[in-house]
C-alpha cells in the first residue's frame, strides 16, 4: 500500500481462540481508503470469522483492529454503536424484513438513526434506490421481486447512511452468474461514485478478480498472501494456485482422515 492510499483499517497480531481451536492466529493487515479489499480463502479458513471481528460483533482472544486510527477492541456497546455508524452491511442472505416494503427497508437505518423527517427520509430512499437501479421499486414487497434485487435493495439500505467502509459478505451467493456479475458492478460503481472503502468476503474468483483492488488469502488463520489481483493470479505458492483454479488434487487433499483434519485445525 502507498502513502497516497492511508489504510482506513488497520489490523495487528489478531488472534481468536475458541478454547484449544485457533481460528485466527496472528492476522496483520491494512485495508486501504476507498478501495476494494477482498477476503477470500476456503471453507473454514476464517474469513467470515476475521468479517465478524471488524464490525465488532466478535471480540479477539487478543490484538488490535483500528478503525480511522482508534482501537475499537474492547470498546462498549454504546462506543461500538459511534463507530458502527461509520459501516454498512450487506448480509449473506440480504436480510430483508418480509413484513416491510423496499421502500420501508430501506428506510430502517435512516429512522433508527436518525431524527430527519418522513418526507426527507422517503427522499434519500428514492435517492439511494436510484443508485442500485431499482427506481420506482419503493412499494414492492420482497417476496414480489427476485433475488438478485433483494441484493441492491439490501446495498441501498447499506448505504442508506452514507457509510465510509461497506462489508459484504459472500454477496455473489446464490445468484446466477449474470446476476453475480451486475452486483460487482454495482460494488465497483458505488465504490468509486461514493468513495467508499469496500471489504468483500468471497471465494468466487471470478468476482474478486473482477473487483479487488487488493486480495487477501487466509487459510488455517493466516494470512497466506496480500496483492493485486494480477499478484494473485501469479503467485507461486500451491495452495493459492490450488485455490484459484478449483483443483480437486493438490497441498489440500481431496482424501484426508478426520485425525488429520483435527491435527491440521489445531496446529494453526
Amino acid at each position: 500500500m502507498s502513502e497516497s492510499e492511508p489504510c482506513v483499517i488497520e489490523v495487528r497480531n489478531l488472534i481468536k481462540r475458541f478454547g484449544d481451536l485457533t481460528v485466527l492466529n496472528g492476522i496483520n493487515v491494512e485495508i486501504p481508503r476507498g478501495q476494494i479489499t477482498v477476503i477470500m480463502g476456503g471453507s473454514g479458513c476464517g474469513k467470515t470469522t476475521f468479517l465478524r471481528h471488524l464490525i465488532a460483533l466478535h471480540q479477539p482472544t487478543s490484538g488490535e483492529i483500528l478503525v480511522d486510527g482508534a482501537n475499537i477492541v474492547g470498546l462498549s456497546e454504546k462506543e461500538m454503536n459511534n463507530v458502527r455508524r461509520k459501516f454498512g452491511m450487506l448480509f449473506q442472505g440480504s436480510a430483508l424484513f418480509n413484513s416491510m416494503t423496499v421502500g420501508e427497508n430501506v428506510a430502517v437505518p435512516l429512522k433508527e438513526h436518525t431524527d430527519l423527517s418522513p418526507e426527507i427520509i422517503r427522499i434519500i430512499v428514492r435517492v439511494k434506490l436510484e443508485l442500485v437501479g431499482l427506481t420506482g421499486f419503493e412499494d414492492f414487497m420482497p417476496h414480489q421481486i427476485s433475488g438478485g434485487m433483494k441484493k441492491r435493495v439490501a446495498l441501498a439500505r447499506a448505504i442508506a447512511l452514507d457509510p465510509k467502509i461497506v462489508f459484504y459478505d459472500e454477496p455473489g451467493a446464490g445468484l446466477d452468474p449474470i446476476t453475480a456479475s451486475m452486483i460487482d458492478r454495482l460494488i465497483l460503481d458505488l465504490s468509486k461514485k461514493l468513495n467508499i472503502t469496500s471489504v468483500v468476503v468471497s471465494h468466487e474468483m471470478k468476482s474478486a478478480f473482477r473487483i479487488a483492488d487488493q486480495i487477501i488469502v487466509l487459510h488455517k488463520g493466516k494470512v497466506l498472501q496480500v496483492g493485486t489481483a494480477d499478484e494473485i493470479k501469479n503467485s507461486k505458492d500451491s495452495y493459492v494456485q490450488q485455490f484459484i483454479h478449483g483443483e480437486s488434487e493438490g497441498v489440500i487433499p481431496f482424501k484426508q482422515t478426520s485425525e488429520a483434519y483435527l491435527k491440521g485445525l489445531l496446529s494453526t
